[in-house]
């Protein structure tokens, strides 16, 4: 029989670059002249780009207007590229991967990122082509839909009932993420940075 799989979020999970996402999303916020609270932003990381900046944008009564909202998301991923070289893998992580590899436990990364944004912390914890790695650019929705957990079991071959996850962003009821609930899968918990 094979193992469960086992699915984790990237930012804040595995990789040490939340408040680099923060920074980046303050920046870009600025540069369209919506001040907001580093708080308030800090506590919607783990939401796609899109929805954050929705989010944020309510939050402010601004109009959402779309081309703000792609403005917001293209000066984010341009300012979070100049934090590359400070991206860093959490303690423990690398060494769980290639321990799980070892093992032939199979697992995935499910991320609300989009794959330019992800791409520095998948090099930095050394993922290699042919993981099962689910960016926001290949489902219809991100978080909290389960598309992305949904997607990310299917890659890992795993029936969804037999896939654990690990999320750092509360994204559901108290119970655990709506990735893990609607597709029968057992939430681990969750891994928090620092």
């Amino acid at each position: 029989m094979q193992p469960p799989a086992i699915l984790f979020d990237l930012d804040g999970t595995l990789v040490d670059s939340v408040y680099y996402h923060v920074l980046a999303w303050r920046e870009a916020l600025e540069e369209a002249g919506i001040e907001l609270e580093v708080w308030r932003m800090h506590r919607k990381v783990g939401m796609s780009g899109g929805l954050f900046a929705q989010a944020l944008l309510r939050e402010t009564g601004c109009v959402l207007d779309p081309a703000l909202i792609d403005r917001l998301q293209r000066t984010h991923a341009a300012a979070y590229r100049r934090f590359d070289d400070r991206i860093r893998p959490l303690p423990g992580a690398r060494e769980l991967l290639a321990h799980l590899t070892a093992l032939g436990v199979p697992w995935a990364i499910a991320t609300s990122g989009r794959l330019e944004t992800a791409a520095v912390a998948l090099s930095v914890l050394g993922v290699e082509e042919g993981v099962p790695v689910v960016t926001r650019d290949l489902v219809p929705h991100a978080k909290p839909n389960p598309d992305l957990f949904i997607e990310a079991a299917r890659r890992a071959w795993c029936p969804r009932r037999r896939c654990s996850g690990r999320w750092g962003q509360r994204v559901g009821p108290p119970r655990g993420p709506p990735g893990a609930r609607c597709g029968g899968g057992t939430p681990l918990g969750r891994l928090r940075a620092g």
